[in-house]
């Protein structure tokens, strides 16, 4: 008797797992159907059983259910769920032959979801639930890839910059950090925003070797953006390398004396360094050798007029070193009393607001008429447009030209 109750029991034992096995072939079955609540208490059900919570095919099929909920309802939770089913099921068997065949398609599935959820609040400005959708979708892809299963899910360059955008804006900038300078490795072109953070972050923490070479890269990439130029002018400044820069940019220029865009570029920045800005883009003190940088600037800039007279960029930085001077003796204009208005030092001024002005105009007009003619603007350069109206505008007003300030409101509002 006890020799039959011993196989009675072994029997039962077998039974149970293999109804248990059976919950795993119809949790399958449910999935196939898209009957995702019974698939779900099939396989709990399976993976309650001490028989069958062990084989990595339950926890495969698991994977699979909560897989197809998330792409179905875009549901990142799930998609998570998901991932760590199929991790337990490789833990258990990395050969698993359904895992070898299908791997690939079902992590790229889950990564998908999980980065989209990180779009979805990137486009809600939820910057903290951004970058940890994010985080988690790369987690997705480096767990796959390490584990060589005959596929891999590629990098994507934008997410890899958003996670470190969306880190940054979450406050969480050592976590941005990472995600920012591998962006800028795969040399993502996107977004400029990227290197302007990253130099930020670099400023902030003292990094200057790091610093200069995120900026030398924007500038590389995008030549026409003008903030790298102001963010390099801040970086001598404040490292007080701007001699070594000044030797810089005049052995390059003596040696290309006829190149236009290298005596553009020296004159601005020599006009940078004349007129620092602080932090906050308020003007700073004037260096002491103020007068000496602006001659070198004008010099410059009528060098780059006389090699491309029509150059709109060219025309309008020499209107604008005429025009900011005169807005600086106007400055000191305003500020003397009522009693200093009729003093020779006061008609002094008004005579350099005068001319300076004067001075400025043509070249503002020519820069107008060269951008009106170019139609399609790049950003940068309707930036530099819209500074040239607002400077028209002013000068036309000063010189009571009524007609000619609404023509240049037109143009501003066009923009």
């Amino acid at each position: 008797m006890k020799k039959l109750l011993v196989s009675f029991v072994f029997c039962g034992a077998a039974m149970v797992a293999v109804a248990q096995r059976a919950k795993v072939s119809s949790a399958d079955e449910a999935l196939s159907k898209k009957d995702y609540d019974k698939a779900k208490a099939d396989i709990q059900a399976a993976l309650e059983n001490e028989k069958t919570k062990g084989e990595a095919k339950t926890w495969y099929v698991k994977g699979k259910i909560f897989e197809a909920v998330a792409t179905d309802k875009k549901d990142a939770s799930q998609a998570l769920e998901a991932f760590e089913a199929y991790k337990k099921a490789l833990d258990i068997n990395a050969k698993l032959p359904e895992a070898l065949l299908e791997m690939n398609q079902r992590m790229f599935n889950l990564y998908a979801t999980v980065g989209n959820a990180g779009y979805g609040n990137l486009n809600d400005q939820k910057w903290d639930s951004a970058f940890v959708h994010f985080r988690d979708a790369f987690n997705i892809a480096e767990y796959y890839n390490g584990k060589n299963l005959g596929g891999s899910i590629p990098t994507d360059t934008s997410m890899t910059f958003y996670a470190g955008y969306a880190a940054n804006q979450a406050g969480k900038k050592d976590e941005a950090l990472p995600f920012l300078r591998k962006a800028a490795d795969l040399q993502f072109k996107a977004e400029p925003a990227l290197y302007v953070i990253l130099a930020q972050t670099y400023e902030e923490k003292g990094d200057n070797a790091n610093w200069i070479k995120t900026i030398e890269e924007a500038k590389a990439m995008f030549p026409k953006d003008k903030r790298f130029n102001d963010m390099e002018m801040i970086y001598y400044s404040k490292t007080g390398k701007t001699s070594e820069l000044l030797g810089m940019l005049e052995k390059k220029m003596s040696e290309n004396p006829n190149d236009f865009q290298t005596i553009l570029d020296y004159g601005i920045r020599v006009d940078n360094l004349a007129n620092p800005r602080s932090d906050g883009k308020e003007d700073a003190a004037k260096p002491a050798n103020y007068d000496e940088l602006m001659t070198k600037a004008e010099n410059a800039y009528k060098k780059a007029i006389e090699l491309k007279a029509d150059d709109a960029t060219a025309n309008f930085q020499l209107g604008a070193l005429y025009f900011n001077r005169a807005v600086g003796f106007n400055k000191e204009l305003n500020a003397m009393d009522s009693k200093s208005l009729n003093t020779p030092k006061a008609k002094e001024l008004q005579t350099k607001v005068t001319g300076l002005m004067d001075q400025a105009l043509p070249f503002f007009e020519k820069a107008d008429a060269n951008f009106t003619a170019a139609g399609s603007l790049e950003p940068s350069d309707k930036q530099t447009f819209e500074s040239c109206l607002y400077a028209l505008q002013k000068i036309y007003a000063i010189k009571n030209e009524t007609a000619k300030v609404e023509a240049v409101k037109k143009k501003l509002e066009s923009l």
